[in-house]
C-alpha cells in the first residue's frame, strides 16, 4: 500500500531546499528544482506582475546576479498540498524573505523584508519533484533604498 504522503513529504523537503539553496547561492542545485520550462511569477502587494520567466536558466541567472553579494534568508511555513494526479501536486507556501544587499553604486536598495505566499505546481520527473509553476503573490514588500552620499 502507498504512503499517500509520501510526494508531500518529498516536495516539503525540496522546498525547504529551494529556500537553503538561494541563500547559500548554490545556483546547480537550485536549478535542479525545477522543470525545463517552468511558469514563473512575481507579483506585487497591489497585484501587479514584477517579474515573469519561462526559462529555467533564465531565472536562475538573473537571481543569480541580483543576490550577488547579498545576505539573505527566505522562510516557508504553513505548506498546503493537494494531490492533483499521481504526477502532479498543487501547493500554497506562506513565506517571508529578507535581502540585505552590500553597499555600492549599482541599482540594487540596501534591503528588502516581504511576505507573501507561494503558489505552485509540482510535477513528478524522471523519478524527481520538480516546480513546473511557481507565483510568489507578496501580501507586503518593505523596501529600503540606498542612503544618498553627498
Amino acid at each position: 500500500m502507498q504512503n499517500d504522503t509520501q510526494p508531500f513529504d518529498e516536495i516539503g523537503m525540496r522546498k525547504a531546499r529551494y529556500c537553503r539553496y538561494i541563500d547559500t547561492k548554490h545556483w546547480t542545485e537550485f536549478r535542479r528544482l525545477f522543470s525545463e520550462a517552468p511558469d514563473i511569477r512575481f507579483v506585487d502587494a497591489e497585484g501587479q506582475t514584477m517579474h515573469a520567466f519561462t526559462s529555467v536558466d533564465e531565472f536562475v541567472t538573473t537571481s543569480a546576479r541580483y543576490l550577488e553579494g547579498a545576505r539573505t534568508i527566505h522562510q516557508v511555513h504553513n505548506a498546503e498540498m493537494e494531490k492533483v494526479s499521481d504526477n502532479e501536486v498543487a501547493a500554497i507556501w506562506s513565506m517571508e524573505d529578507y535581502l540585505v544587499f552590500p553597499p555600492g553604486d549599482d541599482a540594487r536598495p540596501s534591503s528588502m523584508h516581504g511576505y507573501g505566499h507561494y503558489y505552485e505546481t509540482w510535477v513528478l520527473e524522471d523519478g524527481q519533484w520538480r516546480i513546473a509553476k511557481l507565483e510568489l503573490r507578496r501580501t507586503i514588500l518593505e523596501i529600503m533604498p540606498k542612503e544618498l552620499v553627498q
